[in-house]
């Protein structure tokens, strides 16, 4: 027998029975392959998905305000948008400071309306609202109202169809400081007194939300406890002159968010010592005068 022929014939052999499993694995893989193929397209299809549905996504967010551009404290960015009905708006808390984005029909009372009213407490929360109709809709943060809002157009929405213009927004704001009660309540001789908040009332002619004494006499080291008793969040808070009823806070400004939340401040020196509520500045104020 031919050692060499024979040992030349397994070669061959072996070589023929490699080649099949070769071109077996390569049908294999080349079918894996194509399933791969087949995954990136539906990757890709699904990414043009994603893509669509981001485009019917506008996102605004909250931040800190840059001082170089004279903005505030914070801001909604971008704070005016434009987007067709249908399109969801997503704000998204991305300073970690509380805040809220409360609806309202006007920018200058800032009074809330039943359309949203939802809290970003913490860096990452966010909130969704979709308008279906065309129209207009203002919207601000309850704890930063006199200088954190912002409005969205839907479709062929006219801002001033809901917001007065200028001149007719001073006149309406003089309209609901001459309907709040200017007038000091005499609480001297008291160790402590009581200042509520509350809904106004419409057969008296009262704004929205009131103080209740708003205008207070008191003596020298009294103690006053603002008592939030209409659960609507407010914020006490100190102001320089009663007729420019923003920023300030030098001397106190509090939060009293829901129903039973209180704040208390001693009356230590003379003088007069004007305070509002943030969120409703426009008709929400109030002073004590120290003796």
């Amino acid at each position: 027998m031919d050692t060499h022929r024979l040992s030349r014939r397994r070669l061959l052999a072996v070589a023929a029975s490699g080649s099949a499993l070769s071109a077996t694995l390569a049908g294999c893989l080349g079918e894996s392959d194509g399933g791969s193929g087949d995954d990136e397209a539906n990757d890709d299809e699904n990414g043009t998905d994603d893509a669509a549905d981001d485009e019917d996504v506008v996102e605004i967010v909250t931040r800190e305000g840059d001082e170089d551009e004279d903005e505030p404290n914070f801001v909604f960015d971008p704070d005016h948008v434009e987007i067709e009905p249908g399109t969801t708006v997503r704000w998204i808390n991305t300073d970690g400071v509380f805040h809220t984005v409360t609806s309202t029909d006007s920018l200058e009372d800032k009074s809330p309306s039943e359309v949203f009213d939802e809290t970003l407490s913490s860096e990452g929360d966010e909130f969704e609202w979709t308008p279906e109709e065309e129209g207009v809709q203002h919207y601000y943060c309850e704890p930063h109202a006199e200088f954190m809002d912002g409005t969205i157009e839907i479709g062929d929405g006219d801002p001033d169809e809901t917001d007065p213009d200028e001149d007719d927004s001073e006149e309406d704001t003089a309209d609901d400081n001459g309907e709040v009660d200017e007038e000091f309540v005499d609480m001297t001789g008291e160790d402590s007194i009581e200042i509520e908040t509350r809904a106004g009332d419409d057969d008296q002619g009262e704004p929205s939300f009131v103080f209740d004494p708003a205008f207070v006499r008191l003596d020298e080291g009294t103690t006053v406890e603002w008592v939030n008793t209409d659960g609507v969040f407010h914020t006490v808070t100190s102001a320089d002159s009663i007729d420019s009823r923003s920023g300030g806070g030098d001397e106190f400004d509090a939060t009293i968010a829901s129903e039973g939340d209180t704040f208390e401040w001693d009356a230590e020196e003379t003088g007069t010592q004007p305070y509002y509520c943030s969120p409703h500045a426009g008709f929400m104020y109030g002073a004590l005068e120290t003796e």
